[in-house]
């Protein structure tokens, strides 16, 4: 038996004699059962057994267009997502600049009102919005702030110094 596997022109003669004998016509008429079915019972169930194949395939064919549209889908959901991030932190970034810009405008502010006579920056800050007229209070010195709040009405000057002390706690 040694002497075969060492042999590969016996080894070779002795593959093609199997298969040979597996391939022949002979040999498949054997192996494999009649083509047609032999009732009208078994007919019927392989028909409906091929159109239930077939309609597994369409419903599979069916279910992978599904899947691929969900695929897609998902992808430009993820892409407008990412897109809305970066345009928040855009905006972000605008708000921050915006409220620089607005915060060294109101001390600048301050300081114009500061260098002003008491009455006069007074007699301004009544008129202007109750929120700025806190911010550029806030930016004045103590000892100024207090002249022209002292120039003030009573009501108005009240009224900032309640309101700029809850701007403080909060």
């Amino acid at each position: 038996m040694k002497r075969i596997f060492r042999n590969p022109p016996a080894l070779l003669l002795i593959s093609l004699m199997l298969a040979s004998l597996l391939f022949s016509p002979f040999s498949v008429a054997l192996a494999a059962p009649e083509n047609e079915p032999a009732t009208v019972e078994e007919r019927r169930i392989k028909t409906s057994i091929r159109q239930e194949l077939v309609r597994l395939r369409q419903k599979e064919e069916k279910l992978a267009e599904k899947e691929m549209e969900l695929k897609t889908l998902r992808l430009e959901v993820d892409k407008k997502l990412e897109e809305l991030k970066n345009t928040r932190i855009e905006i972000n970034a605008l708000l921050e600049r915006k409220n620089d810009i607005e915060s060294e405008k109101t001390r600048a502010l301050s300081k114009m009102y500061e260098k002003m006579e008491p009455a006069t920056a007074a007699a301004l800050l009544t008129s202007l919005d109750k929120n700025l007229a806190i911010a550029i209070l806030d930016g004045m010195k103590a000892k100024t702030a207090g002249q022209v709040l002292n120039n003030m009405d009573q009501a108005t000057a009240a009224q900032l110094t309640t309101s700029f002390s809850k701007l403080d706690a909060e």
